[in-house]
């Protein structure tokens, strides 16, 4: 069978059988590419499966990436399993997929997460076939392929030696039988010294390994981020039952948004996440932008996560939930909304089969800004984000700002393709520099329309300077629906039938510096909302 078609048939159709037969296939072929799509959480295949399957497939997945030199694309996952992974099977893959990697002191703290995270639970796993399970004596297990990956590190590992060393003393969770492994470990790492720390600090900035932190931590610049048209509609129960729309919670003031489900089983992924934000709530009241900056949980799992289970579940997570603060459940919408988000998700039935860590922050717009996900993401970070936003989102600063940052690819026809070089040029505004290019238009219209009376110009000029009026008019209006503000279109539709009325002769030539004035303030008006 051809290596394509393997990749046409892995859907949610194929045995599993047949899964691993194909995935053996693509390493064979060294499709590394085809097979790190497969780790997507969303991934057809893994649709309307249960969560033990999903754990076999992934697993053979890891294991086939171990076979050669791991993926740049493919760390993230590998990282996010020894961050967040609490099933045995899938973090041992995951550390000897690890190893296909070049070292860097920056993985030791995710292995030593995931130690501390399965060192009382280290059940026997094998990687000899697909599916099956450990019977033999010796069988490793996930801790032994942990301080494998420890002693791998080597050298790069001695930061979190203090972390390890415990694990020698009774009760630690460890057992006897991996004593020896330990002790290896530890020989292969050696104590940290102080003046060892610069050095080990180069050899892993030149390991040549990629840069997988931009993959857990995006960000868009102002012109850059997707319409949230498609999910305005969207609508909502809260905790207390109350409902709300998309457009009506999300736009208006930024917002911090995380995913989650009451009935998910892995404590370091939606109980924490919880918890989490109601660190980033106490963050924000202490900064004193708690009413400023509004936060919201969204359930993964409408149907069974009514508002008495969401109320529950935050309460037991000290999250403040008031008018600004939510957990909520779609009611309508949901697909859209999976969609806006790219949520990392998979069902069986409408339960959830396995999930990613995902949390957005959104501009006033409900645009989003910037993501953090897959890996543990930093409260202060989080905020820091969203505290920019409030401050100085969309002028020229800002924008500079988020320019270095990585971007999401858009379409070449897309109508915000423009909208940085406009609203550069744009910038050299005096008074009123826009931030789009409809603010461009009506500032164009504003100074244009002042030269339809006192200055002399070619027939042609008249009708131009006319179409740029009603472009303004048709901008002003759409921006003032948008928001929901039109007060600045009242202004200009005065000012232009002014200019209008004057051209005409109904009205004294003196009534143009009336429609002028009116233009104007109706476009900061604009502009301002």
């Amino acid at each position: 069978m051809g290596v394509d078609v393997a990749e046409a048939i892995l859907t949610a159709d194929v045995a599993e059988d047949q899964f691993a037969t194909l995935v053996d296939a693509l390493a064979a072929n060294q499709r590394s590419d085809a097979l790190t799509a497969l780790l997507a959480e969303d991934h057809a295949v893994y649709d309307q499966r249960g969560t033990a399957a999903i754990v076999r497939m992934r697993g053979w997945v890891l294991l086939a990436l171990a076979r050669g030199a791991l993926p740049p694309g493919a760390l993230i996952f590998v990282l996010e399993e020894l961050d967040t992974g609490h099933d045995g099977y899938l973090v041992a893959a995951a550390a000897r997929a690890l190893r296909a990697c070049a070292p860097r002191a920056e993985f030791a703290p995710f292995v030593m997460r995931a130690i501390s995270n399965l060192r009382f639970r280290d059940d026997p796993v094998t990687f000899d076939e697909y599916g099956a399970y450990a019977t033999s004596p010796d069988a490793i297990t996930p801790v032994h392929e942990l301080l494998a990956t420890l002693a791998w590190l080597g050298p790069l590992a001695r930061e979190i030696y203090p972390q390890f060393d415990v694990l020698r003393t009774p009760g630690s969770g460890l057992s006897k039988k991996l004593l020896p492994d330990l002790e290896r470990t530890l020989e292969a790492v050696g104590p940290p010294s102080p003046s060892a720390s610069a050095r080990l600090a180069v050899a892993s900035s030149a390991s040549g390994c990629c840069d997988w932190s931009r993959d857990g931590f995006l960000t868009w610049p102002f012109a850059a981020r997707a319409p949230a048209d498609a999910v305005r509609a969207t609508v909502f129960q809260d905790h207390n039952g109350e409902t709300t729309t998309f457009a009506d919670f999300f736009t208006g003031q930024p917002a911090i948004v995380a995913f989650f489900y009451t009935r998910c089983d892995n404590p370091q992924k939606c109980s924490l996440t919880i918890s989490k934000i109601a660190r980033v709530q106490q963050q924000l009241a202490d900064r004193g932008v708690a009413d400023r900056i509004r936060t919201a949980a969204i359930t993964y799992d409408p149907g069974f996560d009514l508002p008495s289970r969401l109320r529950a579940y935050g309460h037991g997570r000290q999250m403040r939930m008031d008018a600004g603060h939510r957990l909520l459940r779609t009611t309508e919408g949901i697909e859209p909304l999976r969609r806006y988000f790219n949520l990392g998700v998979n069902f069986i039935g409408s339960l959830v089969n396995r999930h990613r860590i995902e949390i957005y922050v959104l501009d006033a717009a409900g645009r989003i800004a910037a993501t953090f996900r897959r890996i543990h993401w930093n409260e202060q970070e989080v905020v820091d984000r969203a505290v920019e936003l409030l401050n100085g989102d969309g002028h020229p600063d800002a924008a500079s700002r988020d320019s270095i940052e990585q971007t999401r690819p858009e379409p070449p026809d897309h109508p915000r393709a423009a909208a940085s070089l406009l609203g550069t040029l744009a910038s050299l505004g005096i008074a009123f520099f826009p931030k789009c290019p409809i603010c461009w238009a009506t500032y164009v219209s504003a100074f244009g329309i002042s030269s339809l009376v006192p200055i002399p110009y070619s027939p042609w000029l008249q009708p131009v300077l006319f179409g740029v009026m009603a472009l303004n008019l048709a901008a002003v209006g759409w921006r003032g629906r948008s928001t929901k503000r039109m007060t600045g279109f009242a202004l200009v539709a005065a000012g232009a039938l002014a200019v209008v009325a004057t051209k005409l002769g109904a009205v004294p030539e003196h009534a143009s510096l009336l429609g002028v004035a009116l233009t104007m303030a109706g476009s900061f008006a604009s502009a301002r909302s």
